[in-house]
Order: C-alpha cells, then structure tokens, then sequence
C-alpha cells in the first residue's frame, strides 16, 4: 500500500500541428470564456481556446486555468519550437497552471482546454510575465525580475493568490543564471515565517533546504551550474499557508574553498587539544588551522538543542556530522584527515533549524580528544577478543530513548572488521561511526530472524573508529557480549572494480495507473526519471528495461530478468528499481520461515520476495536492487542470499511507504536516488559512486527530509491487519559487507567538485 496522491497522470499531446485563431498579443491576461461545440479542437477531440502573449527570452511566464465544469489543462508554443503542457496546477485539484522561463523573444500562445476530449464549459484563464528589468531583483548581479545572478538580491512576497505547491504552500519562482560548473551559495530570509528553498536543473539535478546554520528559520544552500548554465528556484515555506515578505540573495563560491567570494570568514580562532563554549543565536563560526594528513577530532554537545557540526576547506573540501539521523545521541562528533593545509572553517547549527542555547566544542588530534562531562570514556575492543557488558538505566541514552555502551579501535583502510552482538535479554543493535563522521548500522544476521547482530564493513580510510552496542527499542536492558573480528586489507573480499568500462544495466519499474488497486501519483514517473537520468549521464546499457502501468506486468519483468542476464558482463551493474504498491501476504511454503510474504505489485499481479530473489539469481554480476514502496525492508532477503548485492527499501518489513508530493515524486527514496545517481552522491568528486557514498547520501538525506516534520507511516502485522503506527524508515543493505564499502557502482565521467 501507498498514500494517494491527488495529482493526475499527465496528458500527451498529440505532435500534428494546431490550427491556431487570432489572438491580441498582450503582457498579461484575465479573461473567461468558454470551452464548447464549435470550438476548434485538438486531434485528440478537446475543444480549445487560444491566447497570444510576447514575450522575451529569461521571462517568466506563468498561466493558470480554472473550471467548475472540466478538468482543465493548458499548454504554450512558441519561438525555436518551444513547447510546455501542464494538467495539474500546484496543489492538485481540477485547475491546471505552469510557469516557464521562457527560451527566446518572440510570441507565445497560450492554449486553454481539457484533460478529455468533448469537455465543456466556462473557465478562467490568467496569465502574467515577470519581465526582466521591472526591478523584483535588484543589485550589481541582479538580471533583471525573476532572473538572478551571482552578487544579486531578490525581494518578494508570499501571499494569497500565488502559485502554490501540492502540499498547501504559496511559492515564487526565479531563474539563476552563472557560468557551467559554477558553485553558489542561496540564502533566503523572512522574519514572518519559516523559509525554504528548492534549486532544479538539468537530467534531474535538485538541492533543497529548509535551515541555513545557526538554528534560525532562515534557509541556506549551494548549487552548482550546469552546461547550459541555468537553474530554477522556488522559493515558498516550510508549512503550508504561510505568508509574508523575504529576502534571497546568491553569492559565489570561492573556487579554492568553501565559504562564499568575498564572505566574512572571520571566526573565533580554534586549536588543537582545547576546548571552548558558545551560544545560540549568537557566535557560531571557527577557524581551525590545519595541515595535509593532519587527523583532527571535532566533539560537539549541547543539552538545549540538537547540534550539527559543519566543516569547509581548502579545494572544496566539507565534512558534516549530526548522529541524530542513525537514531542515535543528540551530540556530534566528527574526525577527520586534512586533505590540503589551509584554514578550515567551522560552523555550529542546528539538526531541525529548532533551539538555542549553549554549546560545547572541543578540538583534539586524533586519540587526544577532550573527553566531555556528559559522556565517559569509551571502552577499547581488541580485535579477536570479545567483551562483555550491560545495558542500564544509568547508561548514556540516545535521543530516542536506547540505552548504550561505546567501544573505539584503531583501523586502517582496507582491513575487514566484523562485529557480532548477542544477547538473551534484549534485541541488539550496533552502530559503527567513522573516522569522516559516516554512519553504518545492522540490527540482525544476516539470514537470522533472532535477535543477535551482525556488522561487516571493508574500513574505507584509516583512523578511530567507535561501535556503539545498544538495542533495536528504547529502553531495553540486560546484559550481552561483544566480539570484534579482523581481516587485513590483503585477505579482505573486494570486487572487482569495472575500471570504468562497466555499463548499467537498468529495469526500471513503476506503476501509478492501477486497475486492481488504488491509482497512485508519480509513481511512474519516478521509473521513467530515473532512466532519462542514465541515459542523459552515458552509462545506460542499450539492453535496459523500463515497465511502465500497464507494461510491468508480472511476465514482462520476469522476461526483462532473462533478456538482461543474457547481456549483463561481471564488470556491469544490474540496478532494478521499483515504485508503486507493495503489500503483504500470509504464505504456506518454506521460502517463507514466518509465514508472511512481502510483495512488490505490478500492474496484473503481485512478485512475492522470494521470487524476486529466484529472478535475481539469474545475474551474473553485482546488483543494487531498489523498491519505494510499502513493507519493502522485507527485500533484504534478496541482498542477503548472496554476495556483490546491495538494497535500499523505503520501508521497514511492517511499515507503509508515503508519496512524496511535496518534493514531486512518487516516493521519497525515488527522489533521493534521483539525486544521488545524478551525481550528488559522488561525496570526494572523483567521479565514481561506490557502495559507500550511496549509502551515506541516501540514508543521510532521508533523514534530514524526515526531521522536518517526521514521516508518519502505518503498522501491520505479518497477517496484513493494522495492528498501530510509526514512522517510516530508510534501509540501506549491503549484505553484511557482501557489497564492500568501496566498491565502485558506477562511474560519472570527468572528475569534477566534490558534492556539498
């Protein structure tokens, strides 16, 4: 099962040229009329009316069309062939609307009609142009209304009347224009409400963000220029209706570093082995000088809000910790190794952009970190021996309430370590922390319904790394032992890496348009994304399969495994992803130890989780295996039944998946890998994705979406009977190391700047 989303499959227009009637050309339009018998119509049988505006190239077009009688849908042509079509107005209902920055001068017509042919009745139809020059963006880089560049200013107002997104928020739109490859930082401001800022672009490129540092409702992000060098921005709201005047400016990224050209980068001097306090709202920003290798440890705490801890330097370096997203204590550590000596710059925020108060910093070379007030020391864990230990109510908690215990080791890159966690009293959980602030969680062994945990990395760099033994719930105690394993890097198992000859083999799967179930929204949109996205980047195989409603059937996916497998190399990726609905079935086989199937729906029939694992098995080579849909955390059989395997699910095994309607998608982790395989994941620009960068983007992402408002999902039992409530969750499996952390997924082109 999945949420409903109210906005309509989009309609394809005919490509047969329209007879077109005169129009006054004009700047804006208000007018009503009427959609009836005689009308001119298109060759699919809608009646329509037409409407001439002039234009210029960087204006922003926006049109809207309302009826009480159909369900209206506009679209606009004009110079250099340009063509734009919308059904849905933002906010859903029966009204259709778009705005577009329009490509070249010249006249554009404005084509008001239906989503169905032989619709008729009344309609109101605006239409407005921001034009360049009118003054809404003001300064030395101002590129006149609606249009921004570097060093520019943009002054607006959120109010009744504007365009507004699905989820109820009125929102402005702005074209940025900067050189290709480019880096900027956007900063939006409003002392009336809470701010938040959406960057899209071309193939898929999106960047978002509700909080800028600091804890305030203010919003800040950076965004890179693509080759055609324009970016859209909206700029709306964290919560719906609200309303009231803001500020946007952009700023260059200095090339060498990672504050903005030209920005105050004075901070309070921080150095090594100290430790200092400070506030919120109030000072916030450090200078750290350090040199190339250097291993620096970064601890931040606070009891008055949850912080984050952000670190920028020389070449475009950044590094970012906050634990909170893993479930894990509200303070922040963070330990890194230097790339380049230089001045690093150090800021104090906010996780949910909520709190204020005091704070702790402290700043030590590796093993001499300060040891915090609130936090004892952690224990040592000596490879090949095990410890025993006890959780208590006098333990340290993590924020949701587990209690837990800490052990550090020394490691060093390309060394295997494997953790496992037992106990008789409670269900364990292990988190492992890295030395670059990355998180990596287990809960159970691999092919084990107990209690028990097992975690399995590849270390990816060397230095302290600590292991935190908790338990699945809050609260939990008793007693468990801890044992810790080690291969060195010559005996640990790694792929083979593709050299950069691999291809992605890709089936991508999504249904929206269901006939024996619940329709869903964007759905298969998120499928049909996803594939523009590869074939845009040149790594698609030409033996890729997308299904879409009414193609991905049961039958045609089991053909698409053979087809592939027939094609698919050792050196390729198979990636199969998934959107749409996902349900649960009680089973009477012994594929199935608790009885309960996890199910993935196509458009005629349902694909249970052991047979999905049967289709995987017909791959020769490693494989990502990605499912948006409800209860799909119950997939991970299929990473665990053999190595080189990898999956992402959208959901625990008994919990709903939600669509992601504000972000305009079918789900949120199709979202998120949308970024993510476009690029954003690549976290040190070396133009390669692996196992580990994937994990760390999608997983840390997902919860920065989440703690903006929590992700309410429903739970059932393993009979499919709503049994109470939670919060969905993302999982990320790499089948106990099955799929290495270094392991490269796929390789991007040229090496370009790190993602921030």
């Amino acid at each position: 099962m999945r949420r409903v989303s109210s906005h309509a499959v989009g309609l394809l227009l005919a490509s047969a040229a329209i007879v077109t009637c005169a129009s006054p050309v004009l700047a804006q339009h208000d007018v009503t009329g009427t959609l009836a018998n005689g009308d001119a119509t298109l060759d699919s049988g809608e009646f329509y009316d037409s409407y001439d505006i002039d234009g210029r190239a960087g204006d922003i077009l926006t049109v809207r069309v309302g009826s009480s009688d159909f369900d209206a849908y506009v679209f606009v042509r004009g110079p250099q062939d340009s063509a734009f079509s919308n059904d849905d107005a933002e906010g859903g209902g029966s009204d259709a609307g778009l705005t577009v920055t329009l490509p070249a001068d010249g006249t554009y017509t404005i084509f008001a009609t239906s989503y169905a042919s032989g619709e008729t009745g009344s309609y109101r139809l605006v239409s407005s142009l921001d034009r360049a020059g009118s003054g809404a963006v003001t300064g030395a880089g101002a590129g006149g209304a609606g249009v921004l560049v570097a060093g520019g200013r943009a002054q607006g107002t959120l109010a009744a009347g504007d365009d507004t997104l699905q989820g109820g928020e009125f929102v402005d739109s702005f074209t940025l224009q900067g050189e290709p490859g480019s880096r900027v930082v956007l900063n939006m401001r409003s002392d009336t409400f809470d701010t938040y800022l959406h960057v899209s672009g071309d193939d898929g490129y999106e960047v978002f963000n509700d909080d800028a540092p600091g804890g305030s409702g203010d919003s800040q992000l950076e965004a890179q220029f693509p080759a055609s060098g324009r970016l859209s921005l909206l700029a709306t709201s964290f919560a719906a209706g609200e309303q009231g005047a803001y500020t946007i400016t952009m700023e260059a990224v200095a090339s060498g570093g990672g504050v903005p050209a030209g920005a105050d980068a004075a901070g309070t001097a921080l150095t090594l082995g100290t430790q200092v306090t400070g506030s919120l709202p109030g000072g916030s920003s450090y200078q750290l000088e350090g040199q190339a290798g250097q291993t620096v440890r970064l601890s931040l705490s606070s009891e008055a809000f949850d912080p984050v801890l952000r670190l920028a330097g020389p070449d475009g370096f950044t590094a970012s910790n906050d634990d909170s997203p893993a479930g894990d204590t509200l303070d922040s550590l963070l330990e890194v190794t230097l790339p380049a000596s230089g001045t690093y710059h150090l800021t104090v925020g906010t996780y949910s952009g909520e709190g204020a108060g005091a704070f702790r910093l402290a700043a030590s070379a590796g093993e001499q970190a300060v040891a915090q007030a609130d936090q004892p020391p952690a224990g040592r864990l000596t490879p090949g021996r095990s410890v025993s230990g006890s959780l208590a109510a006098s333990d340290q908690t993590f924020s949701s309430g587990e209690y837990q215990d800490r052990f550090t080791f020394q490691g060093r890159r390309g060394d295997r370590v494997v953790f496992d966690m037992q106990s008789a009293d409670f269900d364990t959980f292990l988190s492992l922390y890295l030395p670059d602030g990355g998180i990596e969680t287990n809960d159970d062994r691999a092919g084990d319904e107990g209690t028990d945990s097992r975690l399995a990395i590849t270390l990816p760099q060397d230095g302290s790394y600590e292991i935190a033994a908790t338990s699945y719930a809050a609260a939990q105690t008793g007693s468990y032992t801890l044992r810790m394993g080690l291969e060195t890097g010559a005996d640990a198992p790694v792929l083979a890496d593709a050299g950069g000859a691999g291809r992605v083999f890709l089936l991508s799967v999504g249904v929206a348009d269901y006939q024996r179930a619940s329709p869903l929204s964007l759905t298969d949109g998120d499928a049909a994304k996803l594939t523009q996205t590869l074939s845009a980047m040149g790594v698609l195989a030409p033996g890729s399969v997308t299904l879409l409603n009414a193609e991905a059937t049961r039958g045609a996916v089991q053909s698409a495994f053979g087809r592939i497998a027939a094609q698919i190399g050792p050196d390729d990726l198979f990636l199969m992803f998934f959107s749409g609905h996902g349900s649960k079935e009680s089973v009477d086989t012994i594929m199935e130890g608790d009885g309960s199937a996890e199910t993935i729906e196509m458009y005629d029939a349902a694909i249970r989780d052991y047979e999905l694992a049967q289709l995987f098995d017909q791959i020769p080579a490693r494989s990502l295996l990605v499912l948006d849909s409800c209860f799909s955390g119950g997939f991970d059989t299929v990473i665990k039944r053999r190595t080189g395997r990898m999956g992402i699910f959208s959901s625990d095994s008994d919990l709903t998946s939600l669509v992601a309607d504000k972000f305009e998608a079918g789900g949120y982790i199709s979202m998120i890998l949308q970024q993510a395989l476009g690029g954003q994941a690549d976290g040190d620009g070396n133009a390669a994705i692996t196992a580990g960068e994937l994990s760390e983007y999608m997983r840390s992402t997902f919860y920065q979406i989440a703690s903006q408002g929590g992700l309410s999902a429903t739970v059932y039992d393993r009979n499919a009977r709503q049994v109470g409530s939670g919060y969905q969750h993302i999982l990320v499996d790499r089948g106990g190391d099955g799929m290495p952390y270094e392991q490269v997924l796929l390789r991007l082109g040229a090496p370009r700047l790190a993602a921030r």
